[in-house]
């Protein structure tokens, strides 16, 4: 029987109170069945399923399925909070997500390997973790068709964990072939039609465009940056998209990810350690970008080029355990705002973050806490010429990587390092090292150089090493006369202008920490400098305003440019040849394809004075980055080559052949001869 009620206008109001209790009396219910569904009468998270069948395995813990190709080993599908799968249906099953390298034979075209395993195993399975291997194993019939590795991947699910972790062993054994690896990495791919809003940190959140908009966009100077010119999203018109204006620096990157708005759905890919990826803290790369795709990066020659020692060579055997990370998804009620997405993952990556290094992993090549070990000290900075006595190297940066020379962590990737920033007194512990041996290296804010503890620090597991006090003496000939600068090894401090108000990314207008990640800021060199070069005065002239991030060369019209010189104009007196020599301290911040040759009051001088000769291959300038790998020369100046009164150093950046090959200065500072008590002239 259907009963048909005529209502006023307060029984409609009625009604619609009766329908809104309804739908919370409902939601509740609905909210306490899914309870039923993830615990049992205990209160607790429902065990670990595993389901297998020939081709795919799944692992169910109630709040998260995920489907693996079996026995490659990829993600296939990810099954979260009402969607079905989060990752692309409309990729095929092998382009969803998944491992692969970036490798080549020396000489030959790089290639691509998507490291399928072809043997899988069930490592553990009971109610609180399954572990997942998928193996495959390189043999010298394999030829040059796949990278000379043996490659086990592993997927672990807990109990209660709304997520996947995922870690790799890579390996290469004794006498195998030559190789280059330049990039190792995870790519997840998601819904297109789910996944729209990007957030890599607090200030760098936004709606992204999807990859039909950037199919219809006006290419620009390279394949990665188009401008949006016809967007689904109306508002994003005019923006220029690029997935290297999204990079951030290992210490950093640490979580990054998607939300979903319907569902309300986050999915986040957290790093808890730096341990496992290349080059150091410092080390950029993607995190995520148009797709929807996030990474998780191990290695890469992003803002590094080819100085990243990737060479694999003399049959020497390798090993390394990359990972794991942790894929974490995370939801809400349709009610509360998607940004606390944000916020939850933080929390959870803290959460991982201290609980590395984690106990559950059961592969014997990752160490648990019990067997690794600890360094501690204290760093001082003695520099005579900046106070008597030995300074705290407040906040230094101090780490443990491979042996090597002074600085080689920013070029070493097949290792493991460890870093830590020290206190304000310069006091450090670094801890959960992996068995080894290691050199200790650190740099201080605001000191010029780099420190490395000569003797070789052997861990063993339980090992506690104090090292006591470390004196860093960094490179110093004399007193400061003047400096351009500070020594951070980034160009943050000088001028960065506009980009052009066609090319901008709404994000980072207003923005000044990120001012330098817009498109396009190396020609802006060009539209300030069109007929002569900068000239900065000493006394006179304030690096903030007056230094130009990065020296480029000038454009000349029809792909053309033209080398740059850059003069320094100061004034000394007392020069006499019995003076003593001085010393001009050079650090720089980043270097593509340059040379940087040094004249002193002689600008057509045939020979320059100094030269770097052809540096750098770290391409920071078209990849919006701030700095790249650091360079530093001490450069010695005879007396007879300055003059009493005026003089001038002259910078030339003598290669042209790019837009994007340029220097990006850190520091310079020129010293008077030792102890001769000359005052700065600043």
């Amino acid at each position: 029987m259907i009963l048909f009620v005529k209502m006023d206008k307060g029984g409609a109001s009625l009604l619609r109170w009766l329908t809104i209790l309804i739908w919370f009396f409902l939601l509740a219910k609905l909210t306490a069945a899914s309870r039923e569904v993830f615990q049992n009468e205990n209160g607790k998270f429902l065990g670990v399923r595993l389901h297998k069948n020939h081709h795919q395995m799944v692992m169910d813990n109630g709040l998260v399925q995920v489907t693996l190709s079996s026995p490659g080993g990829d993600i296939t599908g990810i099954q979260y909070n009402g969607i079905h799968n989060v990752l692309e249906t409309k990729n095929r099953e092998g382009n969803r997500g998944y491992w692969d390298v970036v490798w080549n034979v020396p000489g030959n075209h790089i290639a691509y390997d998507r490291l399928k395993g072809t043997d899988f195993n069930v490592i553990m399975e009971d109610e609180d973790q399954v572990e997942l291997s998928f193996k495959k194993t390189w043999n010298f019939t394999n030829g040059n068709s796949s990278a000379p590795l043996n490659v086990d991947k592993r997927y672990i699910m807990r109990r209660g964990s709304s997520g996947v972790y995922l870690y790799a062993i890579l390996e290469r054994l004794e006498g195998w072939p030559d190789m280059d690896m330049d990039q190792i990495r995870i790519v997840f791919k998601l819904q297109n039609d789910k996944f729209h809003f990007m957030a890599i940190s607090d200030d760098r959140q936004r709606i992204m465009p999807t990859p039909r908009d950037r199919l219809d966009a006006q290419r620009l100077a390279y394949p990665e940056a188009v401008l949006l010119t016809n967007p689904t999203n109306t508002l994003l018109r005019g923006e220029v998209d690029d997935k290297y204006q999204y990079s951030c620096e290992n210490k950093d990157n640490r979580v990054h990810g998607w939300i979903s708005e319907n569902p309300p759905v986050g999915f986040w890919m957290i790093t808890p350690s730096d341990e496992f990826r290349a080059g150091g803290p410092l080390k950029q790369d993607l995190t995520s970008h148009v797709g929807p795709t996030t990474l998780s990066m191990f290695t890469s020659t992003h803002y590094s080029g080819k100085d990243l020692n990737t060479k694999y060579r003399n049959g020497k055997p390798w090993k390394k355990v990359l990972g794991p990370v942790f894929v974490y998804l995370n939801s809400i009620s349709s009610l509360e705002d998607p940004t606390t997405l944000w916020e939850d993952a933080k929390d959870q990556m803290s959460i991982e973050v201290n609980s590395w290094p984690y106990d559950f992993p059961q592969s014997e090549d990752f160490p648990s806490s019990n067997r690794r070990g600890n360094v501690s000290g204290q760093l001082v900075v003695g520099d005579k010429y900046i106070s008597d006595n030995p300074m705290w190297a407040s906040y230094a940066y101090v780490g443990l990587a491979a042996p090597g020379g002074v600085g080689s962590w920013q070029r070493e990737a097949k290792g493991y390092q460890f870093w830590v920033q020290a206190d304000e007194e310069g006091r450090f512990l670094i801890e959960n090292i992996r068995a080894g041996h290691y050199n200790l290296y650190a740099w201080v804010p605001g000191i010029v150089g780099d420190c490395r503890y000569d003797v070789i620090i052997y861990i063993q597991p339980g090992s506690d090493v104090k090292l006591g006090v470390l004196v860093y003496e960094p490179p110093r000939n004399g007193p400061t006369l003047w400096e351009i600068g500070i020594p951070d090894r980034t160009a943050a401090e000088f001028f960065v202008p506009d980009t052009y108000p066609t090319l901008v990314n709404k994000l980072f207008v207003n923005q000044s920490t990120h001012r330098f990640r817009q498109y396009g800021l190396w020609e802006r060199y060009s539209d300030l400098y069109p007929n002569h070069d900068l000239t900065y005065t000493i006394g006179i002239s304030n690096y903030h305003q007056d230094w130009f991030f990065v020296q480029v060369p000038r454009k000349m019209g029809n792909h053309t440019y033209q080398a740059t010189t850059w003069q320094i104009k100061f004034e000394i007196e007392n020069v006499t040849p019995s003076t003593g020599n001085y010393t001009l301290q050079l650090a720089l911040a980043s270097a593509s394809a340059s040379e940087l040759q040094v004249r002193f009051n002689d600008r057509r001088a045939n020979r320059p004075h100094f030269t770097t000769r052809l540096i750098g291959r770290d391409n920071a300038i078209a990849r919006h980055g701030i700095y790249g790998l650091y360079w530093f020369y001490s450069i010695n100046v005879p007396s007879h080559l300055l003059r009493n009164g005026n003089n001038t150093v002259y910078l030339t950046q003598s290669r042209s052949k790019s837009p994007f090959g340029g220097i990006m200065y850190d520091y310079i500072r020129l010293e008077g001869p030792p102890d001769t008590g000359l005052i700065s002239l600043q």
